[in-house]
């Protein structure tokens, strides 16, 4: 079990639990632990080190690492998404295989890539989606195949209900993946890259013999797609050369023809998931996985791996060989069989075969030697205007609708496409025959895309009577090149009625609507210095409400707004009181920064600070930021005398507490409390009550209370 054994570091024990369960249905031997001193000194043997950096493992990877012996590959996971760190870490030692992160963590993910660090066995989509979910296949040869391509991928993440947001950040990936592929992987005999020294311009018109393949697949929860050369020429130390170029260097893009690294670096920031898998000299697979429940696509897991089996799954013994140009399958190769008694009859074999390749020569000699009948197509588009190609080669455009090609042989099949702007190319395979041949190419158009916003947002909208939905809106239903009228509805401003000319097949639009004030409301923009401050209107927090924002008022009325921000001093706000249907009215306030006052008191009570309009009759507890200096604090009690203190307010937050003593009075009776100075007069009405004497910050003040017909005097 020595090979298949798993050394797991975390410090922390319930996230050692998953890495185990995660790595033992890899099929390995797991030991896990807590504390590098656990580990020992001196070499680690074992298959696979997976390193959780996090807390005091942060910089366990320096130290555990260079202890590997033999092929032992190791997997590091971070806290959270850091593509500069996972570089780095990378970059620090060919042993690490792979990259994840600890926030969101998904134990499949990492069974699934300590499955490719042991097995070896790292091809094909299937790795990636769950078992039942279908798998899609394309063929890309050249730059229209690819665009092809592209657009059935589009269309099959948009029949899964992919959001826009992901659907493009898939399409980017694709398009950088088939760059590559197509153009920066293909090398000649000696390694050297076929189309290097060629302009992009010049090289998209090119065609590769060897076709990329592309696979893609989607489960609802994941969309995957995998593209696969047939080079095998893709190195671990040019992936990581090129990340570190783009994420530290003030040149990023490598301007040199044929670089890859701008598109290395988008396709990493642009997805969840990134694999290369390569079989050097063989094939070069990069897979990209899109978590389409995920709020932001940031990279969560990164790999490169090296096929270890061949083709019948066993352990690979030696170099890979390219196989001969035009190959689709391995080429079989058999010993030859030594001579025997038999050797006449394959003699007679061989001549006989040689007799069956000169009839084969010659039936393929006489449509030369008699000539090759040929004839004319003549192709109708609709709508007209297509170019057509024939067996990829341009041939035309059906100007007037059709267009003839001629010199084509009798029975021979061609393939056949139309293109026209704004439409889907049609394809066809066309076989002549004596006489006229007439073929029409009727292409679909492409739906126009119309982007519907109001000023402000959040207007209903209607398309001829018809609901729509609320702004901001893509619409990609209206027939292209027609006309609707849109009504814009918001509650607060006035209808709104626009016409809309839709573009043409394929093309896009945007209208924008502004909307006007209602005449009973007025509408008001606030300001604050700095940004983000909550706004008061009329004493009430408007929930949800940042500044800057635009509010809907009451016209003819006053309305009070305040800004206030954590730790700084409120900004009053002028009294607004705005006319109908304003609609151009804009307040600005600053905040300054400014001391906590936290107001307390052991009974029910109000408190006012002179000086701080926003702190006047509030109910205790209440937080009063206030400017450094000294400040008259009141507290109002019911049936009570005047309570104030001064306090000395400097740059750090006070407590301000008012403790309030409680003594029996009744009626006609002396109760004395203690002795003082300073009189204190308050009425209360004949009997025994509850009278309240101020307390300090020592404790209640000495006082004596005499309870008289009609008056109580209390004397401190």
């Amino acid at each position: 079990m020595l090979a298949r054994r798993i050394i797991a570091v975390t410090p922390d024990k319930a996230f050692g639990k998953q890495l185990t369960v995660a790595l033992k249905a890899a099929g390995g031997s797991v030991d896990t632990h807590l504390t590098l001193d656990e580990l020992g000194h001196g070499e680690l043997q074992a298959a696979l080190l997976v390193l959780h950096l996090d807390g005091a493992m942060t910089g366990a990877a320096q130290l555990l690492i260079p202890r590997l012996t033999g092929e032992t590959r190791a997997i590091a996971i971070l806290p959270r998404s850091n593509l500069s760190a996972v570089v780095d870490i990378m970059q620090s030692s060919d042993r690490v295989a792979g990259m994840m992160v600890a926030e969101d963590f998904d134990m499949k993910l990492l069974s699934a890539m300590a499955t490719r660090v042991l097995a070896g066995d790292i091809f094909g989509l299937e790795k990636h989606v769950p078992w039942g979910a279908q798998i899609h296949s394309y063929l890309v040869g050249d730059y229209q195949e690819k665009s092809l391509c592209i657009a059935q991928v589009s269309e099959f993440a948009e029949t899964m209900s992919v959001r826009r947001k992901y659907r493009e950040s898939i399409e980017q990936c694709l398009d950088e993946m088939l760059m590559n592929a197509l153009y920066d992987a293909p090398v000649d005999e000696q390694g050297r890259q076929i189309f290097s020294e060629i302009p992009t311009k010049t090289r998209i018109s090119l065609r590769v013999e060897q076709k990329v393949v592309v696979q893609y697949a989607c489960d609802g929860k994941q969309f995957v797609i995998g593209v696969r050369d047939a080079f095998g020429t893709l190195e671990r130390d040019t992936v990581l050369r090129y990340l570190h170029k783009c994420l530290h260097s003030e040149q990023q893009i490598d301007r040199k023809t044929g670089g890859a690294g701008l598109g290395l670096y988008l396709i990493t920031n642009s997805s969840t998931g990134v694999y290369f898998n390569v079989l050097p000299g063989v094939a070069t697979e990069a897979v990209c996985t899109f978590d389409l429940e995920s709020p932001k696509l940031q990279i969560q897991t990164l790999g490169f791996f090296v096929e270890k089996i061949d083709a019948a799954g066993r352990l690979a013994s030696g170099p890979s060989r390219r196989l001969p140009a035009g190959a689709s399958h391995p080429v079989e190769r058999r010993m030859p069989v030594a001579a025997s008694s038999r050797s006449l009859v394959l003699t007679s074999g061989l001549a006989l075969a040689v007799v069956a390749a000169l009839g084969l020569v010659v039936f393929a000699a006489w449509p030369r030697i008699v000539g090759v009948a040929r004839t004319a197509v003549h192709i109708h588009t609709v709508p007209p205007g297509a170019a057509i190609e024939v067996e990829g080669r341009s041939v035309g455009t059906a100007t007037g609708g059709t267009l003839a090609v001629r010199d084509l042989e009798v029975g021979r099949a061609y393939p056949v496409v139309a293109r026209l702007e704004g439409y889907e190319p049609k394809q066809a395979v066309i076989q002549p025959q004596e006489g006229d041949n007439p073929v029409t190419l009727e292409l679909r158009a492409i739906a126009a895309t119309v982007a519907i916003d109001s000023a402000p947002t959040g207007a209903a909208v209607e398309i001829d009577g018809k609901p729509a939905g609320t702004t901001p809106l893509l619409v990609k239903t209206l027939a292209p090149g027609s006309s609707a009228t849109l009504t814009f509805r918001k509650p607060g401003f006035h209808d709104a009625v626009a016409r809309l000319a839709v573009p043409g097949p394929g093309r896009e639009t945007t209208l924008i609507q502004p909307l006007s004030v209602s005449e009973e409301l007025a509408r008001v923009r606030l300001v604050s210095d700095p940004p983000g401050a909550q706004v008061v209107q009329n004493g009430q927090i408007v929930p949800g409400v940042v500044a800057p924002c635009e509010l809907l008022v009451e016209a003819g009325k006053t309305t009070h707004f305040m800004l206030t921000m954590p730790h700084k001093i409120p900004a009053m706000l002028a009294p607004l009181t705005p006319p109908r249907g304003a609609d151009d009215i804009e307040l600005s306030g600053k905040l300054v920064d400014g001391t906590t006052l936290h107001l307390r008191a052991n009974v029910e009570a109000r408190f006012r600070v002179a000086g701080a309009p926003h702190c006047q009759d509030v109910a205790a507890p209440f937080d009063c930021v206030v400017a450094p200096g000294q400040h008259l604090v009141d507290l109002v009690v019911a049936q009570a005398p005047r309570i104030a203190r001064t306090v000395a307010v400097k740059q750090k937050d006070l407590e301000v507490k008012f403790e309030l003593g409680y003594v029996e009075a009744s009626g006609g009776k002396l109760v004395q409390i203690g002795q003082g100075a300073a009189a204190r007069r308050a009425t209360f009405e004949t009997g025994t009550r509850r009278v309240m004497i101020t307390g300090g910050e020592d404790g209640p003040h000495p006082a004596t209370v005499v309870v008289r017909p009609g008056t109580t005097t209390i004397v401190n």
